[in-house]
C-alpha cells in the first residue's frame, strides 16, 4: 500500500486482546460441566399483534389463517381478517437445568412472514415445545427490539422478551449413572468444554490427591468418570470437584471477527519465515534479521508484533485478516485460526 498515511484511521477499528493460558490456574467448573446438566431448547409458533402497519401482507396466507383461528377460539367469526398489524413468528427459548414450574425464561421472537418490522408488537400466548413435542412453557408479552450501536440498519424482524415464558413442566436432568457390573457403584461424568488429555490428566491427579481412598477416576470416551463416595453427599462431592484448581495448557488460537475487526490472540503466538504480498503491501518474516519494521519481521515474531507493525502503516482490518489467513494457509502461523 503505497503512500498510505502511517496512522490508524477512523475506518480501522482493531482491538487486540492478549492473554496466556498456561500460567493461569482455573477451577474445574470453569472449563467443564457435569454430564447431564445441559440447557434444553424449546420452540413454538405464535402471532405478534399491535404492529403499526408493518406486519405481514396479504401474500402470507399463514398469518391470515392463524388470526382467523385465534378469533374463532375467542368466539368471533369473520371471513376477511387480514391485517397488516399482525405477523407470524417463531418463538425460541432455552430451559436451564433443574428449571421449576412457575420459573420465567427469556424468549426470542423471529418473523417468518414478510413483515417489515415487529417492533412495538405484542406476542399472543404461544406454547413452547421440546424435541419430544411436549409443551414445557407458554410465552406472551411485549416485544423489545435490541439496538445495535454503530449499525446502519437495525434488524427489526427479530426481538426479545425478558421473562416472557412461564415454565409449565419441570425437567429433571439425569446426572447419575449406575455401573453395570456393580449396581451399587454410582458415578458421574465431567465433560471438558474443550477436550485435552493433558488437562484431563491434571484433573484426575488432583482428584486422586483430594480423595486418595476413592476409586481412581479415568478418562472414558472423552469424559472423566468419577465414582461417588458413600460418606460424601452428592452436592458436597460435586462442589469439591468443581472447585479444584488446575493449570490448563490448550493449543494456541487466534480468533478473528471479520464483522467488527476484532482479533483475539495469545500473547506469544509465533510466526515462522514467510512472505505475504497483498495489494502492494509486502510482509516478510526472515530467518535472520535485525530490523523489525512494518514490512519486515524477524523469524519467531509474534502475531502481536505483526499486527502492531501493520497498524503503524495504516493497514486496514481486511488487510490484516487476509495476511493472517495467508500465513495460516502457508503453515507459518503456529496457532489455530478461527474466523467468524
Amino acid at each position: 500500500m503505497k503512500n498510505k498515511v502511517a496512522f490508524i484511521t477512523a475506518a480501522l477499528f482493531l482491538v487486540i486482546a492478549t492473554f496466556g493460558f498456561a500460567e493461569v490456574s482455573v477451577k474445574v467448573k470453569d472449563i467443564s460441566f457435569i454430564d447431564g446438566l445441559k440447557e434444553n431448547q424449546v420452540y413454538g409458533y405464535g402471532l405478534v399483534v399491535g404492529l403499526p402497519g408493518t406486519g405481514d401482507s396479504r401474500k402470507t396466507p399463514l398469518t391470515k389463517a392463524s388470526l382467523k383461528n385465534l378469533l374463532k377460539n375467542l368466539g368471533m367469526e369473520g371471513d376477511d381478517v387480514t391485517s397488516a398489524n399482525t405477523a407470524a413468528v417463531l418463538v425460541t427459548a432455552k430451559l436451564p437445568p433443574f428449571v421449576r414450574v412457575g420459573d420465567r425464561i427469556d424468549v426470542t421472537v423471529s418473523s417468518i412472514g414478510d413483515a417489515k418490522s415487529i417492533e412495538g408488537g405484542t406476542l399472543v400466548q404461544s406454547p413452547l415445545r421440546g424435541a419430544d413435542n411436549v409443551i414445557y412453557a407458554v410465552a406472551q408479552g411485549a416485544l423489545s427490539v435490541p439496538r445495535i450501536k454503530n449499525e446502519r440498519r437495525a434488524i427489526r424482524t427479530v426481538a426479545q422478551i425478558q421473562g416472557a415464558a412461564v415454565v409449565e413442566r419441570e425437567i429433571q436432568p439425569e446426572i447419575l449413572f449406575r455401573d453395570k457390573d456393580d449396581e451399587k457403584n454410582l458415578y458421574i461424568f465431567i465433560v471438558l468444554k474443550e477436550w485435552d488429555y493433558a488437562v484431563a490428566n491434571s484433573i484426575i491427579k488432583a482428584i486422586a490427591g483430594k480423595y486418595p481412598d476413592s476409586k481412581p477416576a479415568m478418562a472414558n470416551g472423552g469424559k472423566i468418570q468419577l465414582s461417588l463416595l458413600s460418606d460424601v453427599s452428592l452436592p458436597e462431592f460435586i462442589s469439591s470437584i468443581e472447585n479444584i484448581e488446575v493449570t490448563p495448557a490448550y493449543r494456541a488460537k487466534i480468533v478473528v471477527n471479520e464483522r467488527d475487526g476484532t482479533i483475539v490472540t495469545g500473547g506469544e503466538v509465533k510466526i515462522s519465515a514467510a512472505m505475504v504480498s497483498r495489494e502492494g503491501l509486502t510482509v516478510e518474516i526472515r530467518e535472520t534479521g535485525k530490523k523489525i519494521s512494518a514490512s519486515e519481521l524477524k523469524e519467531s515474531a509474534t502475531v502481536k508484533d505483526l499486527v502492531d507493525s501493520l497498524n503503524v502503516t495504516g493497514a486496514t482490518t481486511a488487510d490484516i485478516i487476509s495476511i493472517l489467513k495467508a500465513l495460516d494457509a502457508s503453515g507459518a502461523l503456529h496457532a489455530e485460526l478461527i474466523v467468524r
